[in-house]
């Protein structure tokens, strides 16, 4: 540990911390969890105008005023890092596309990713900033060994596979890039946090946000069928919860997180939802029958390779590192229910 990270934890002073992707499902939660912790935090969003919203959402969520420092900062531009990262003591990239049917070159979806987190890398080596907690996601992990039923931080997604999703595929190539680049510049001190579905209440509408999608997807019923199809699920809060934990724990330094709470079969998702009152699909058809669909649906291409694979995740290092306890994913349900409900009522 470096002394001035040191001094600044043994004087009980609070560091500065700067989360890329405010707007962000994911990053207002980081954003949420950090002030409650007393940290000083500004964060980044491509659009400044939307600042005043995402401090209104998080007002609201925290039930108090706010301190939080707005950038205006593109992943694909040098304009404005610099800026944001002066005078900070680490960083949370968290920002960063994840949308349910991309449809466009490969390349836009990729260069956000890799290019992005390269990006704040290079700028924070700039800015004598060492400690740097990246969101990577499971899909740099699960399609590495084609019927591979124990996934653990070992495992890494073969980005070279053919009709591999543009998603998975930036997702790999992203953590790939920074843990090389990381091996070169060694004052960086990495961490990787990996989630699979991540479900939970947002702070402020994230209605538009692929978990909320494939929550309605099911919940709503715009799928008709519970295909065989196995999801980690872990909530949003405890992402967070594990992104600051990380940041704390030094021991987190030069690791990978799975942080899962369970697998689950999407039939076993429905009947949870079935129990609070929807009307969820239960009918699940032969896996054969599902994979030839996924060759004409968008949503069911992406995890194509899956489809009928009963496998495991293994998150033992984060319980035991980082202290990893997370919320029964049955409240996690509840919970997400409640928060749409509550948006669409609004």
């Amino acid at each position: 540990m470096s002394v001035k990270l040191y001094e600044i934890r043994k004087n009980g002073i609070m560091k500065k911390i700067l989360v890329t992707g405010g707007t962000s499902y994911i990053g207002k939660h980081c954003i949420a969890h950090l002030l409650d912790k007393q940290y000083i935090v500004r964060t980044t969003i491509r659009d400044i105008k939307k600042a005043e919203s995402v401090r209104a959402d998080l007002k609201k969520y925290l039930k108090k005023d706010t301190i939080l420092e707005f950038f205006e900062a593109d992943l694909l531009k040098d304009e404005g890092w610099n800026k944001a990262m002066e005078n900070c003591d680490a960083i949370m990239h968290v920002a960063g596309p994840y949308p349910m049917n991309f449809d466009g070159p490969e390349e836009n979806q990729i260069k956000p990713h890799e290019e992005g987190a390269l990006r704040i890398l290079k700028f924070a080596k700039l800015n004598n900033i060492e400690r740097v907690i990246l969101t990577s996601s499971i899909a740099a992990v699960w399609m590495g060994v084609p019927n591979d039923k124990d996934l653990d931080e070992t495992k890494w997604t073969n980005e070279n596979t053919k009709d591999i999703d543009p998603y998975i595929k930036s997702k790999t190539i992203k953590e790939k890039a920074v843990w090389d680049y990381v091996s070169k510049n060694k004052s960086i001190k990495l961490t990787t946090i990996l989630p699979p579905v991540v479900l939970g209440p947002g702070i402020g509408d994230h209605m538009h946000a692929t978990s909320m999608k494939f929550f309605n997807i099911l919940a709503k019923r715009e799928m008709p069928i519970a295909p065989p199809i196995k999801f980690g699920m872990v909530d949003v809060r405890d992402v967070a919860k594990m992104h600051v934990a990380a940041l704390e724990k030094d021991e987190s330094i030069g690791k990978r997180f799975i942080i899962s709470e369970n697998t689950y079969w999407t039939k076993e998702f429905a009947k949870m939802l079935i129990k609070i009152g929807y009307n969820a699909p239960t009918l699940t058809p032969p896996s054969f029958i599902v994979r030839f669909i996924a060759n004409f649906d968008k949503t069911l291409k992406m995890v194509k390779p899956v489809i009928g694979l009963d496998y495991n995740i293994n998150s033992s290092s984060a319980k035991s590192i980082l202290g990893f306890d997370p919320i029964p994913f049955e409240k996690t349900v509840k919970d997400t229910s409640n928060y749409v409900k509550s948006i669409e009522a609004s």
